[in-house]
């Protein structure tokens, strides 16, 4: 009997112990290390992307050496009443590349011509033509300007022609019964964390969005200031041009008796050839510029447009990082509330 006795005090002694060890929790209060962990969780700063570089070189326009040689040399008839061998070739090459109507054009063209092409105005079809046809010629093609289109991000440029997805999360968590208080302060903690994700995100992106407008907000004067700059540019080259052109006239004029009629005829046409030649060459590279100055603005719109997607993805992949760390902390402080009982 003694025995027996001492088996039930041993038995109720022992489920007295479980039950104090299962019960040692506040049924009422989430595990407090749990909550602690969800309420510690932060959305992570991005690291902006900065726009891609964007390279750019302007339209240059390199004068004829070989055309500056025979005027040098023009240029000494008079005085010394000898025509250099660099004269005598140039019209020879002249004389063999084109017609005896097509010099005789060149010589004969109206001031009104040159000032209109000067002006920015497109060469006449049947001075276009001659053109052409001595820029395909290899030994007249020496004699005019040589030219690059300017380029932007390595690319020439020629005259004007014509988010991420939200990852679902489940709040709930099945098959689990416990104190209602315990599970809505683990929900309570878990919407005040969110509120906070929400405005560090909304935060985040403000930042991105502020650094996007720096990058652009100058883009429209940026361009305005490249275009204005190209009167000017290319009103100097045409300038060069129509006075090396009349300096060459005047010095014909005054060697005309000693090359003769036919030599000079055709280095009067070789010197409108090579007027003409640069003022179709600015007018064309002065378009080429006014485009680049377009497509430069459109292709730094386009790294900060690209740096913007790449940052805006960023900060939405962090939020959806801390925001299924919080899901997830949630779970665990509903689940302490379960263990509580």
């Amino acid at each position: 009997m003694k025995n027996r006795s001492f088996s039930l005090i041993v038995y109720l002694l022992a489920l007295t112990a479980a039950m104090y060890n299962c019960k040692k929790g506040d049924p009422l209060e989430p595990d407090a290390d749990l909550v602690e962990e969800l309420t510690s969780i932060k959305l992570d700063t991005v690291s902006l992307t900065k726009p891609a570089a964007v390279t750019s070189t302007p339209a240059t326009v390199t004068p004829s050496a070989q055309a500056t040689a025979v005027a040098g040399g023009v240029a000494s008839i008079a005085s010394t009443g000898t025509v250099p061998a660099t004269v005598t070739t140039a019209a020879n090459e002249v004389k063999a590349a084109i017609s005896t109507a097509e010099v005789t054009k060149l010589a004969t063209i109206p001031a009104s011509t040159i000032s209109a092409v000067a002006g920015g105005g497109a060469l006449p079809a049947d001075l276009k033509s001659i053109l052409d046809k001595a820029s395909a010629d290899p030994k007249l093609k020496a004699y005019l300007p040589t030219f690059t289109l300017p380029t932007v991000n390595g690319k020439a440029i020629p005259a004007r022609t014509g988010g991420v997805e939200g990852i679902a999360h489940t709040d709930g968590i099945d098959g689990i019964t416990a104190s209602p208080e315990c599970i809505k302060k683990g929900e309570d903690a878990f919407q005040t964390k969110k509120s906070e994700l929400d405005k560090a995100k909304t935060d985040e992106l403000a930042r991105v969005q502020n650094a996007y407008n720096a990058a652009t907000s100058t883009l429209t004067a940026q361009e305005t200031t490249c275009k204005s700059s190209l009167p000017n540019k290319y009103a100097a080259i045409r300038t060069a041009a129509q006075a090396a052109y009349d300096a060459a006239k005047k010095d014909l004029d005054a060697a005309k008796t000693v090359l003769g009629e036919e030599t000079f005829t055709l280095l009067d046409a070789l010197n409108s050839l090579a007027l003409l030649g640069n003022l179709s060459t600015v007018n064309t590279l002065e378009s080429a510029d006014s485009k680049a100055c377009t497509e430069l603005v459109a292709a730094l719109k386009a790294a900060a447009d690209a740096a913007k997607k790449t940052n805006d993805a960023a900060v939405e992949a962090n939020y959806q990082k801390a925001l299924k760390e919080a899901n997830d902390a949630k779970a665990a402080v509903v689940e302490s509330c379960h263990n509580q009982g």
